[in-house]
């Protein structure tokens, strides 16, 4: 009698797996597609409202006098290039959802490039936030970072390219 109810436990349990994995694997997906969505959304209008401020404050200068124009560019300098570093962070994020929608996988490579770019940001636009002990650690993890990204390159290309292979295997059965 319990063979009976174990092989119907175990036959309705693989019957509904085949139907939920791949339902839960498109929310998934869904989720990832919705994220990459209001992350581009959320780019562009980072982009437009930083460049819209930027050429405002260069056209107030128009009428300043010279010196009083290079503090305000200096100014501006700064957190242009804290924007448009930003802005990189955000075009890797979104590169590392498409490339998880679209193979399910997480490329290891571009993880170490955003954290490489996120340690030497905070390091350069944002150091004086920082202690002298956390700037060191900042320091420390994107050397390390570099050096695991320079030494593991191959290792990171041949595991991209063995999992989109077996990707698209699983997929054309």
């Amino acid at each position: 009698m319990e063979k009976p109810i174990r092989r119907f436990v175990m036959w309705y349990y693989v019957l509904h797996m085949h139907r939920t994995v791949p339902f839960l694997n498109g929310c998934i997906s869904f989720v990832a597609f919705i994220t990459a969505l209001a992350l581009v959304i959320y780019m562009l209008i980072a982009f437009v409202t930083g460049m819209f401020d930027v050429g405002m404050l260069m056209f107030d200068t128009v009428f300043l006098e010279a010196s009083k124009r290079q503090d305000v560019f200096n100014t501006i300098n700064g957190d242009f290039l804290h924007n448009v570093a930003v802005l990189i962070v955000l075009m890797k994020a979104y590169r590392i959802l498409v490339e998880y929608m679209s193979f399910r996988h997480i490329d290891m490579k571009f993880m170490l490039e955003i954290g490489i770019i996120a340690c030497i940001l905070e390091l350069l636009f944002n150091s004086a936030g920082y202690t002298e002990h956390m700037q060191m650690v900042l320091a420390s993890l994107a050397f390390g970072l570099v050096a695991v990204y320079a030494f593991k390159y191959e290792t990171f290309v041949k595991s991209k390219k063995d999992s989109q292979k077996e990707f698209e295997k699983d997929h054309l059965r």
